[in-house]
């Protein structure tokens, strides 16, 4: 009972904030799972498979979107937007919106590392300050958007 109060407490001031600090933070928490994920995937990659970088670096890049979609789903839905809209839709939708950002995230990430010869955590830091606005309005507008009955 008194942790039941103390989340909901906890609850009540986290929705008080305003909604693009909680997509900032909530975002900011699911990309740095995600960006740790996919370094330690292309350096065991690397280590143990393939020895082209590009290559290690788009495998792991498929990977850790299959890893990380769902995390960053629950989280987006309820902690940020507060969606209360049909899951399995919403969810569809969601996954939709990251497969755009995959080939947009992969193309990026393949011409950074390709023509720049930059490595793949510096490409991706340069991919994060880039999409994060993207995400969100593709979130916001249409993974998240309230139904109208």
């Amino acid at each position: 009972m008194m942790l039941e109060r103390q989340y909901l407490w906890a609850e009540k001031k986290w929705f008080a904030l305003p909604e693009k600090l909680r997509f900032l933070l909530v975002g900011g928490a699911n990309t740095l799972l995600a960006y740790i994920v996919l370094n330690l995937l292309d350096a065991l990659l690397r280590l143990v498979l393939i020895d082209s970088a590009i290559y290690a670096a788009n495998i792991a890049l498929i990977l850790q979107n299959i890893i990380t979609i769902n995390i960053s789903f629950i989280t987006m839905r309820y902690y940020v937007f507060q969606s209360h809209g049909v899951f399995w839709h919403e969810w569809l939708k969601c996954v939709s919106v990251y497969a755009f950002m995959y080939v947009f995230n992969a193309v990026f990430m393949t011409l950074l590392m390709s023509l720049l010869v930059w490595p793949l955590w510096l490409a991706q830091l340069v991919y994060i300050i880039v999409s994060t606005l993207l995400i969100f309005c593709l979130h916001k507008f249409f993974s998240f958007r309230p139904q109208h009955k």
